[in-house]
């Protein structure tokens, strides 16, 4: 059994998407994305400005992840039998499950990009990844009045808030013998710091259809297999402010009997942080099935 895993943002490289131009099919979603957008995705995955602004690199990376699906379908042949996303990689894996459309999850993305890119300009904040047991990373991100966000792996926690509440986790965390990395984001995501920009995502969430999915859904937001489209569709209105639980999300792929998990989208992010959780798993990333 393979399971498709979907990265969030951080993942982007200028010129992620340009490998895909020598396939006719994948010309033809670069052009409908275009048309959602309103830009040209080629010229914006060559731009370092843009590939750096949330509102052009989240529905950025989405058609790459969206291209990437379509090339280990059409190309290796290769179809899930379960899907999951960190953070913004969940729109990418509710479409695999035919969940949503791909094009209704670009619609959503850009969206949740614009809505992001603002909370953050109006809460300038930051985020930090803390190499430390789980337990130790709350106890240090209570102490500095900020949150833990993404449980990466069960010895790496991100924290996220008010930039000098990130660092003083970040120096209570080294003064405790721990390594803390500031990350290069533009705002507190995964915080309450984002509840306005949730509650228009939530609205724009309620004008779509949601389907049953055809393969099994694991949610970030609550770790486990989701089935239910209308509570899938109330996990994804409190994602924004909700933790990522991604060592929960391997753990429930093991327990489904995943043999092979394959990271879909640029970057193996997901499988570093996978043979760290779940060794017993084979962690791929896409690109050794396919030759773009």
């Amino acid at each position: 059994m393979v399971a498709f895993l979907y990265p969030g943002q951080g993942s982007q490289r200028p010129g992620m998407g340009r490998a895909f131009l020598r396939c006719p099919w994948a010309l033809a979603i670069v052009s409908e994305a275009a048309e959602i957008l309103g830009y040209s995705p080629l010229e914006a995955w060559d731009d370092p400005e843009r590939l750096g602004r949330t509102s052009y690199v989240q529905p950025l990376l989405l058609l790459v992840e969206w291209l990437s699906t379509e090339a280990m379908v059409r190309e290796a042949g290769v179809s899930p039998d379960a899907v999951c996303g960190h953070s913004l990689g969940e729109y990418a894996a509710l479409a695999a499950a035919e969940v949503i459309d791909w094009d209704e999850a670009l619609h959503l993305v850009a969206l949740r990009g614009r809505l992001m890119e603002e909370a953050a300009r109006e809460n300038p904040g930051s985020m930090a990844a803390i190499i430390a047991p789980q337990a130790e990373v709350e106890r240090i991100a209570t102490e500095a009045g900020c949150y833990a966000v993404n449980y990466n792996a069960p010895e790496q926690v991100v924290v996220s808030g008010e930039r000098g509440a990130v660092k003083r986790a970040v120096e209570l965390a080294r003064d405790r013998g721990f390594r803390a990395i500031p990350l290069k984001v533009s705002g507190p995501f995964h915080t309450p710091f984002m509840r306005e920009a949730e509650e228009e995502m939530r609205r724009a969430l309620e004008e779509i259809e949601f389907m049953p999915p055809t393969v099994t859904f694991i949610s970030a937001v609550s770790g486990r297999p989701e089935s239910d489209p209308e509570r899938i569709r109330e996990l994804m209105g409190r994602q924004m402010t909700s933790p990522v639980r991604w060592t929960e999300v391997i753990r429930s792929l093991e327990e489904l009997g995943i043999k092979e998990a394959v990271e879909v989208g640029p970057g193996e992010v997901l499988v570093k942080l996978g043979r760290g959780i779940a060794p017993a798993l084979v962690f791929k990333s896409w690109r050794e099935y396919v030759g773009v």
